[in-house]
């Protein structure tokens, strides 16, 4: 599914295109599902942070079978099950196969099918390197997560309760209260009818708490601040609502706090760090103690749909599209 320029959901189109042969540490992978993500979303309307070339194929995760491997360097095996981040500029993933460098490659148990393992990667790694890489995650913090209900939201939630911290969830709306309720979180404030700095101070006795993570930007970023007790941390991912404008190093003086920039990238495919953190979301998905929900599976020629099914933001946990490989 081709985007020729930015545009609207129905700027897709579908084009026959050769997949290159793999060379050096890269793979060929065929792919069976690929995961939506807000970052394909800003791909397709042309607002990314990092500069896109169009035409472009989108996508940024999949699931599939190994169809081939470069000569040399690669540890993986053709027809291997695997999920993959598609590579650096996260690029490729909704259409019928692509090349991945083997380092963004995750090999898949046979517990985990392969539609949850599509579903997993971007959520479950940003999650993951959100609370142990950029934060340092600590029995008892307690967590502000913006936008819970989201397959993001919903893994920091599972996770930071796997180490016995606190997660106060906030939704755009009263239904998508219930999924991080089910999930674990401790209370959840409806950013629609009641104001969340305020709801935070109350149920932290007016300490605040340690963590912010917010995808949402605009005016949220700012009031988070208020919502932080002393010397803590906002992680921004995102700006779903709109660019923050506002004078940041008064309000970084207010409590000593601090705002931080986050992309799970940074943590270095490849490296000890990003292995640890694909062994324990493996681990933890194949025995359970993380769930990964995936909401609706739309076929590859629906990607439109998919899109503005997301655009949505009335769902809880992933989109899929499925690509008839399997």
């Amino acid at each position: 599914m081709v985007i020729p320029m930015p545009g609207g959901p129905d700027i897709f189109e579908m084009r026959e295109q050769p997949c290159p042969l793999p060379k050096d540490a890269n793979l060929r992978i065929s792919i069976c599902f690929a995961g939506i993500n807000w970052g394909d979303i800003q791909k397709r309307q042309g607002i990314y942070p990092n500069p896109i070339s169009y035409p472009v194929v989108i996508g940024l995760e999949v699931s599939g079978y190994i169809e081939s491997c470069s000569p040399s360097g690669v540890r993986l095996q053709p027809s291997q099950r695997v999920a993959a981040i598609t590579g650096p500029q996260m690029l490729g993933g909704h259409a019928d196969s692509c090349l991945v460098p083997q380092d963004y490659v995750i090999p898949i148990p046979d517990s985990i099918s392969l539609e949850t393992a599509a579903a997993m990667p971007a959520a479950c790694l940003t999650a993951w390197h959100l609370l142990h890489t950029a934060h340092g995650l600590k029995q008892g913090d307690i967590i502000l997560m913006h936008a819970a209900g989201g397959a993001v939201g919903l893994a920091v939630t599972q996770l930071a309760l796997a180490k016995a911290a606190m997660v106060i969830g906030t939704v755009g709306s009263a239904a998508k209260a219930r999924g991080p309720a089910e999930y674990g979180a401790a209370a959840i404030i409806d950013r629609s009818r009641e104001d969340f700095v305020t709801e935070a101070l109350r149920l932290t006795s007016g300490r605040g708490v340690d963590l912010v993570i917010d995808s949402l930007g605009a005016d949220s970023l700012e009031r988070s601040f208020d919502a932080l007790a002393a010397f803590g941390k906002i992680i921004n991912i995102g700006e779903a609502a709109g660019e923050p404008d506002f004078p940041i190093r008064k309000k970084l003086y207010e409590k000593s706090t601090s705002l931080q920039g986050f992309e799970f990238l940074h943590a270095r495919p490849g490296s000890s760090r990003w292995r640890q953190s694909v062994n324990e979301i493996c681990q933890m998905v194949s025995s359970g103690r993380l769930k990964v929900p995936v909401e609706s599976i739309l076929p590859l020629t629906e990607a439109a749909k998919a899109h503005r099914l997301l655009e949505s933001r009335t769902i809880s946990g992933k989109i899929l599209l499925k690509i008839p490989n399997d």
